[in-house]
């Protein structure tokens, strides 16, 4: 299964959620800001890239002296194939969020609690994220970030990385985690932009949108203003995929009209690509910076909201 692919479309099963908004763009609990805490209030542990990736090196060395999670987030089948030892595994469905409502937002985040939970993921335990070279790794590290959980790192360049080190890589399923995690977390609204907040928002000038499909998808239909950055460029191109330095990145929004003075909303199809955007941006130090999670399947699927087709913003 590949997330967000082009042309994806779930009307049949989003469309409960988007009935359910019906008029409800003018309904103050989904005003803008009704999900949001002042920007900079969930701020992430530590400085640099130090708080959000690790490397092969230093997982290795930290697995020597402290308890780590190792979560693997990649589809079953490739799990068993090989992953890094003494990993968990979650997929990307397991994570959707695809309508933002608010009473679907309130669901989801009392499935996440206890889900994350037994993952191990608790908050009295360090946890690492790694993907199979998808970038995909941010979803979980979204997710986590909303449930209020501080410690936590993607290991740059992924399972890839890990096994260019010369590092064995174990097959079959995952061992059950024995101690799971606690669920009591302090949630972070403020880093999940809800569909009432992201319409008020389309024209207020303070805001950017960006969105992280490719270029055929973007032209087909796109929220007006949002601009075009595919999330893959925040990586290099080849494995492992590292994410870029921090000055390519910084040029690469820049040059799109995305600064830190700016509150920066990224969506994709459903999500799961647009995390990877979110994270690289918090990582570059933006702070007002919000995921919309139902992306162009919960948008597209309300014919009131207004799209623009074409290259161009």
């Amino acid at each position: 299964m590949t997330p967000d692919p082009a042309g994806w479309t779930r009307r049949a099963v989003i469309g409960g959620g988007i009935g359910a908004l019906g008029g409800a763009l003018a309904v103050p609990s989904l005003a803008r800001g009704a999900h949001r805490q002042t920007p900079g209030a969930s701020p992430v542990a530590g400085e640099g890239r130090e708080a959000f990736l690790i490397d092969t090196a230093a997982l290795l060395g930290e697995r020597q002296d402290t308890e780590l999670r190792l979560t693997a987030l990649m589809p079953p089948d490739t799990f068993v194939a090989g992953h890094i030892p003494g990993s968990v595994t979650v997929d990307w469905p397991a994570l959707e969020l695809p309508a933002t409502t608010d009473d679907a937002i309130s669901v989801w985040t009392e499935r996440m609690q206890p889900f994350v939970a037994s993952l191990g993921s608790g908050s009295q335990f360090g946890v690492v994220i790694y993907d199979e070279g998808s970038l995909f790794a941010c979803r979980l590290w979204w997710v986590l970030e909303y449930l209020g959980h501080g410690n936590k790192r993607i290991l740059d360049g992924g399972l890839p990385a890990w096994t260019a080190a010369g590092q064995p890589a174990e097959t079959g399923e995952a061992n059950p985690i024995t101690t799971p995690g606690f669920e009591d977390f302090p949630l972070r609204p403020d880093v999940l932009a809800p569909i009432g907040e992201v319409a008020s928002a389309v024209d207020d000038p303070g805001v950017v949108f960006i969105d992280a499909r490719n270029a055929d998808e973007y032209a087909a239909g796109h929220i007006p203003g949002a601009v075009n950055i595919p999330y893959q460029m925040n990586a290099e191109p080849e494995p492992p995929r590292f994410w870029k330095a921090d000055d390519a990145l910084l040029a690469l929004y820049a040059d799109a009209g995305v600064t830190p003075d700016k509150r920066v909303i990224p969506y994709c199809s459903t999500g799961v690509r647009s995390a990877v955007t979110w994270f690289t941006l918090r990582m570059l130090g933006f702070r007002d910076t919000s995921l919309f999670s139902g992306s162009w399947a919960e948008w597209s699927a309300n014919p009131e909201l207004p799209v623009t087709t074409g290259p161009n913003p």
